[in-house]
Parts: structure tokens; C-alpha cells; sequence
């Protein structure tokens, strides 16, 4: 028994602290991960009840939007039948398993002593894969001689240009297993060391990589922690002033290879980011959205107009988009995309309005806790500075006003089911510490 719960904690420490890394792999590493999580748990968990029905309203009000989809497409199916898909109602069915993998992560947290080695050759493995993007930056190819895309840094992804937004999901989760694993406020001059180093060179790599959207959660994600968590504030104040000193000179001094797609992407007057005359003329209140994100909105306005309440169902946007409603898609000479790029108007296209209510109320219950950390700094009430990082986390993840991918693949849905499971453990932690 002693040989078994040491390989079991072998196992739980490798999937915790290798999951975030597992996304430098493929999407199908990231869903072995995942189903892995899964089965640890039929084997070792004993009452599957606790975690499905403790006081965790997140997990039945996914699985309610997961079934308002499938109701979805199962009324839309003759509709939809029309793609090339012939299997919308079998995947709308197996999304339930993110529901799933959810718990398992919860489990596993409950249920793992953390090694701090296996935290430590995470963190090295991160650190190699920053490099790796900066070396494209100032050479114009990475480590294994893969091009930067459109100008832009990918890394290890090649052609994909997730770079940006793989920091900006994995830093929130980096820095709260760091807390969690240490269980230290930093006093530690290496730890302290080796965090800022994390930091800052993900904060100027995320800069320099183009992704607009990553950059803003990123940086939201900083200035809320900022705020909220009182032991990180000198290291997060010493992290904008390095990188921005950083990032000056780098910029003055003319090096680095994508230098003229950043003017590009970051210039509100170029004419990537500028709306068509028309769109701009018939909706002027939308002037400084890019003009895709918008097209997204008309298409999924459009698209809802006979059926509100239900929506079209799963992948119904990539079909309707590409046929009779391409029209509306205010890009000269673009085409439609596979999702709306955005959570909240995935929702409605794929479950309607009852699909956006079960999905919003994860993040007004998230919202709500936020609120409730927030007003502790005027009460001078001491906050759970490990809950604050989770709750964070989520709240940043989920956040309405900002382009997404498809809350339907597994690559974004890795990280959110880890991101959930990982919230769910701490809060139930802290609830119980609590009751004590």
C-alpha cells in the first residue's frame, strides 16, 4: 500500500504540474491529459457525489448549458444536416465530458501532496519555450527554424498564431499553483527571483507577440492582481517598470523582425484595424472594434432573429455564416470564420438566450465573489490571497468584452476545465477551513 500511494502521487503531481505544458504539444495531448485526469479518478474516488453536488453551482450550470446546446441542434438538426458534419448531435453529447474532466482536476487536487520538483521542471520547460519566441523575434525563426507567420511570433506553434494567448491563459494558472505549491508570500530571495523572471519575460514576450486580445487580458489580469493581492504588488510594480524600460529600447533601437506588423496591429488608424466606410457610417457607436469582430455580431444577430430563445445550435454559426448570411459579413473581400469569437455570442448562437443565461450565470456567481474580495479592502478584512488568485483567474477567463476562441475546442477547454477544477478545489478548501 505505501508503493501504491507513492506511484499515485507520482501520477497526480505529473498531471497537475504538466498539464499547462502539455499545450506546447498538440490539442490531442492536451485531451489524453485530460481523459487521463478522468480515469485516475473512476479508480481513486470513491464518492463521486461530493464533488458533483458540494455546494458547486458551476458545475450544474455548465451542464445545463452543455444541454441547452444539444437541445439546440437536436430541434436544428434538419437545418444543420445540410454541412458536412453528419455527427452535430453525438459531439454536442461529448461536450458534457469537459463537465467531467472538471471534477477530476478537483479530485486530483484534493487529493495531491504537491512536490515542488515537478513544479521546478515545469517552470524550466516555460522558460525554454520564452526563449525560443524570443530568439524568432530577433532572428525571424525559432529554435527548430519554423518562420514567424504574418510577421507575428508562434513559436513552437508554428503557423498557428496562439502564442500570446497561450501566456496569457497559462501565467494566471503558473502563478497560482506557484502559491499554492510553496504556500510562501515570496520571502524566499530565490523563489523571489525565479517568479519575477517568469514574470517579466512573459510580459514582454506577450507585448512583442501581436495578439491583441491576449495583451489586454493579460494586462487586466496584472492590474486587478495588482490590487487585490497585497504580497505580489512590489513584484508586479517592479515587473511594468522593467518592461516597459524593456520594451523602449527594444523598440528604439529598430531590432527585431516583426517591428513593422506591430505598428501595423497596434495602430488604431491602419487599415486593418479600420471599419469599411459603410459600417462605419451606419454604426458609428462600433468605430473602434475591428471589423471581423464586428461582421461576428451582425451574423449572430441575424442568425437569431427566428429562433432567440433556443439558438441554431452546435457549429451553427460556420454554417449559416458561410450561406445566406455571408452577406452581412462587412469585410471587403473576407470570408466567415468557424465562430463568432466570443463566448457570450457563441452562446447565443449555439443555445440562444437560455444557453446565454446558464453561461453568464458562471461568471455573474464568478463576478460576485470578485465583488465580495473587493469590498474586503475597505472593510481592512484580510482576504484569502490563494482564493483571490483562482477567483481571479476565472473572472479574467471568462470576461464578456474581449475576442475569444471557441469555447467548444479542446485546446481553450483544457484550459478552462483546468482553471475551474483548480478554483472549485480552492474554494472548497477555503470553505472548509472556514467551518473549522
Amino acid at each position: 500500500m505505501k508503493y501504491l500511494n507513492l506511484d499515485k502521487q507520482i501520477v497526480f503531481n505529473s498531471l497537475i504540474f504538466f498539464f499547462p505544458i502539455s499545450f506546447l504539444v498538440g490539442k490531442s495531448i492536451v485531451e489524453l491529459f485530460l481523459f487521463i485526469f478522468f480515469i485516475t479518478t473512476l479508480i481513486y474516488c470513491k464518492n463521486w457525489k461530493n464533488y458533483l453536488f458540494d455546494k458547486s453551482f458551476i458545475i450544474i450550470l455548465l451542464s445545463l448549458y452543455y444541454l441547452s446546446v444539444f437541445f439546440s441542434t437536436y430541434i436544428n438538426i434538419e437545418i444543420l444536416a445540410q454541412t458536412t458534419d453528419q455527427n452535430l448531435i453525438l459531439k454536442s453529447l461529448v461536450n458534457f465530458r469537459y463537465v467531467i474532466y472538471i471534477i477530476s482536476i478537483w479530485f486530483v487536487f484534493q487529493e495531491i501532496k504537491l512536490d515542488k520538483r515537478f513544479f521546478l521542471i515545469t517552470i524550466f520547460v516555460y522558460l525554454i519555450f520564452l526563449i525560443d519566441g524570443y530568439f524568432q523575434f530577433f532572428t525571424g525563426e525559432n529554435f527548430l527554424g519554423y518562420l514567424m507567420p504574418s510577421g507575428r511570433i508562434s513559436g513552437i506553434f508554428e503557423d498557428e498564431l496562439i502564442f500570446g494567448s497561450y501566456i496569457q491563459k497559462v501565467i494566471p494558472i503558473m502563478i497560482t499553483l506557484f502559491y499554492l505549491t510553496f504556500e510562501t508570500k515570496l520571502k524566499n530571495k530565490s523563489l523571489y527571483f525565479y517568479f519575477f523572471l517568469v514574470l517579466f519575460l512573459s510580459t514582454v514576450i506577450i507585448l512583442l507577440s501581436g495578439d491583441r486580445a491576449a495583451i489586454i487580458i493579460f494586462v487586466f489580469y496584472l492590474v486587478i492582481s495588482f490590487l487585490l493581492v497585497a504580497s505580489y504588488r512590489k513584484i508586479l510594480l517592479m515587473n511594468f517598470l522593467i518592461s516597459v524600460a524593456v520594451l523602449f529600447l527594444v523598440v528604439s533601437s529598430g531590432t527585431g523582425k516583426n517591428l513593422a506588423t506591430l505598428d501595423q496591429r497596434y495602430n488604431p488608424k491602419s487599415t486593418y484595424n479600420a471599419h469599411s466606410a459603410q459600417t462605419k457610417n451606419n454604426h458609428p457607436v462600433f468605430k473602434y472594434i475591428p471589423k471581423d469582430h464586428f461582421g461576428h455580431f451582425l451574423i449572430v444577430k441575424e442568425m437569431t432573429k427566428d429562433n432567440l430563445y433556443f439558438g441554431k445550435g452546435l457549429k451553427s454559426f460556420r454554417f449559416m455564416c458561410r450561406g445566406k448570411l455571408g452577406n452581412f459579413y462587412p469585410v471587403d473581400g473576407g470570408v466567415c470564420s468557424t465562430h463568432p469569437h466570443n463566448y457570450y455570442l457563441q452562446s447565443i448562437a449555439a443555445g440562444g438566450l437560455i444557453g446565454l443565461f446558464f453561461f453568464s450565470s458562471i461568471f455573474i456567481l464568478i463576478s460576485f465573489k470578485m465583488i465580495n474580495i473587493f469590498l474586503k479592502l475597505f472593510k481592512k478584512t484580510k482576504n484569502n490571497e490563494l482564493l483571490t488568485l483562482s477567483t481571479i483567474c476565472i473572472f479574467v477567463y471568462l470576461w464578456p468584452l474581449i475576442p475569444t476562441g471557441s469555447f467548444f475546442n479542446n485546446w481553450i477547454s483544457g484550459f478552462n476545465c483546468f482553471a475551474l477544477g483548480l478554483f472549485l478545489f480552492i474554494n472548497s478548501k477555503s470553505n472548509s477551513e472556514k467551518n473549522k
